[in-house]
């Protein structure tokens, strides 16, 4: 357990949460961006934290590549259809040498305040950008397999069998790619 730990801190009676997610720098939860803007102001060099938070995920991520490699294999998967999120913990030095404190597997995405609501939505619109997920339009699905059952109508009275494959190699995006805002 670690002193940064929401869950036990807001239990303090001395807790102030922040309850305006455009003030993300008010209270004892702060964005990512807030706190960068105040180390920033201080005069902490933004390039070198940053550089150095990176080497050590990375390091940490590749340490279990093997892993996954394996549990992938084992059960088929490919790279391209899974993914995890994972929550790091990282304490920062005097020095800005980032110490990992625990890395969490699947995080809490629940909110208990505006600013969480914000912080977490966002997180999830960029994990479904990163793995291609768009947007469903019905309205453009309802007209596609419309279309696809009109030209498997009349290939379907025709007989032809490769006519069936056309139509449905020319209908093949029924989700459409409309991108998440």
């Amino acid at each position: 357990m670690h002193l940064t730990n929401y869950s036990i801190n807001k239990k303090n009676e001395k807790f102030v949460q922040n309850e305006d997610a455009e003030q993300d720098d008010v209270g004892f939860k702060w964005s990512l961006t807030a706190f960068c803007n105040h180390l920033e102001q201080v005069g902490i060099d933004m390039d070198l934290m940053w550089s150095r938070i990176y080497d050590v995920i990375l390091k940490t991520i590749a340490c279990g590549d093997n892993y996954v490699i394996q549990a992938m294999k084992k059960n088929w998967m490919y790279r391209q259809n899974c993914f995890e999120i994972f929550g790091f913990d990282i304490l920062l030095d005097s020095d800005l040498k980032p110490w990992i404190i625990e890395v969490n597997l699947s995080p809490s995405l629940s909110a208990d305040s505006p600013l969480d609501m914000t912080i977490k939505q966002n997180l999830l619109v960029d994990t479904w950008n990163m793995c291609g997920v768009r947007k469903f339009d019905r309205r453009k699905e309802s007209l596609n397999k419309l279309k696809y059952r009109n030209k498997n109508t009349s290939f379907q009275q025709t007989g032809t069998a490769t006519g069936k494959a056309k139509a449905y190699m020319t209908n093949h995006s029924f989700a459409g790619s409309i991108p998440i805002p």
